[in-house]
């Protein structure tokens, strides 16, 4: 069996807080992560993923594959960016040579005998392509390498309509088993098994498909705009409004108004309230009435505060991007271009800063730092809820972010 290997290189960081809790190659974009993708152009293959060393136990605990390790050393092995955006598969077969966009390695074709020194903190070395350079022929390539969260975004409405052409063959709407639903464009409508659909709720792909998983409830007079992506168990409340370009997790609860944003599994937005050109981790709880601008009123590029520095993201619409675990009060407002940490608690009734540090804890009348303890107690409450437990490996995990964003929260302290 021939082998793949899916690795994160050292622009992962430009993916914080999303990247906090998981391999950059986990994010989605259209209808699959990038993982998913990448696993789909290479059947019959051993697949193998590389990524940070806290991550690993994780990592293996939630897929049938080989981690940090080759599974089969006594093969060639070809290596691939997780952040690259995959149309068409990389030949695994031919000579030795890395692939190169904008130096940055966007796959290596290696014999078996240089699998046998390369190891996940290789790639992670941002240096590690001038040693690779030194020995293996070089080519450049036209390649699709994602730099930072809202590339994602901007990319999520055209992928999703990709993916479908590409990989969705059957299973189209039965307008005859959905009384009262209008369809727009129904051969670009997937629906799933044992999906309720209730009357008064138009389905629009006249612009773009709609795919609707398994299992997901639909409540009375929502509206669907294509191209969107709906996964398995979710649950759409009345009155919805989802814009094309929404791309909605495993197991959320979605209402009020959502145009062109990505939302990881196990989220919660039930409420009224606007969310648009956003990126939304999962295990997150957006109270009532949270909304967030994503247009200034100058109608410029909008920029971001990453940590320490900030970045004009060339983007026109840009919302916000919010880690995992993370929770608002009602009525919250996010100016456009927010960065929220990884398991803040924000309760405040005015706006909060543009860039909110992992961990933090925000009020009207305090800022500080959540307590770990406290903040994994709620985690697991949440969690429950869904039935699910958090693993002795993602407490491992949890525990490990809040070390690393130390320094996140002095930097913004200063």
């Amino acid at each position: 069996m021939k082998n793949v290997c899916i690795f994160e290189d050292d622009s992962y960081k430009n993916f914080l807080p999303l990247a906090y809790n998981r391999p950059v190659y986990e994010l989605r974009c259209g209808i699959y992560s990038f993982l998913e993708r990448i696993v789909l152009q290479y059947p019959d293959t051993e697949i193998n993923l590389f990524c940070r060393d806290y991550l690993k136990s994780l990592v293996a605990e939630n897929y049938p594959y080989s981690v940090n390790k080759i599974n089969n050393i006594n093969k060639d092995c070809l290596f691939i960016n997780g952040r690259h955006l995959l149309s068409t598969p990389i030949a695994i077969d031919g000579k030795e040579e890395i692939g190169i966009n904008d130096n940055t390695i966007v796959y290596a074709r290696l014999n078996k005998k240089n699998c046998l020194s390369i190891t996940p903190d290789k790639f992670l070395d941002k240096d590690f392509i001038s040693e690779l350079k030194k020995r293996i022929n070089v080519k450049r390539v036209d390649a699709s390498l994602l730099q930072y969260p809202w590339k994602l975004i901007h990319t999520n409405k055209e992928q999703i309509a990709s993916d479908f052409m590409s990989y969705i063959k059957d299973g189209y709407v039965s307008e005859n088993d959905y009384k009262g639903v209008h369809f727009i464009m129904g051969s670009q409508i997937y629906i799933g098994k044992n999906t309720v659909i209730k009357p008064g709720c138009v389905l629009d792909a006249e612009n773009g498909p709609i795919y609707i998983g398994n299992n997901v409830k639909i409540s009375p007079n929502s509206v669907i705009e294509g191209p969107a992506f709906i996964d398995d168990n979710v649950v759409i409340q009345a009155l919805s409004r989802i814009h094309a370009g929404s791309n909605i997790g495993k197991v959320c609860k979605i209402g009020g108004e959502i145009s062109n944003t990505i939302i990881q599994d196990y989220t919660n937005k039930q409420h009224d309230g606007f969310l648009g050109d956003s990126y939304i981790g999962a295990w997150v709880n957006l109270g009532a009435g949270t909304v967030n601008s994503n247009l200034t009123n100058l109608y410029g590029s909008i920029k971001v505060q990453l940590f320490d520095k900030m970045i004009d993201t060339g983007q026109t619409f840009l919302g916000m991007i919010m880690g995992d675990h993370t929770k608002t009060a009602i009525n919250t407002k996010f100016t456009t271009g927010s960065i929220i940490g990884f398991a803040c608690n924000i309760l405040l009734t005015s706006t909060p800063p543009k860039f909110t540090p992992s961990f933090s804890w925000y009020s009207d009348n305090i800022t500080r730092a959540y307590d770990i303890r406290r903040e994994l107690l709620v985690a697991k409450r949440m969690m429950a809820r869904r039935n699910k437990k958090m693993t002795r490996n993602g407490e491992k995990v949890f525990r490990s972010i809040f070390t690393l964003t130390e320094t996140e929260r002095k930097i913004h302290d200063n």
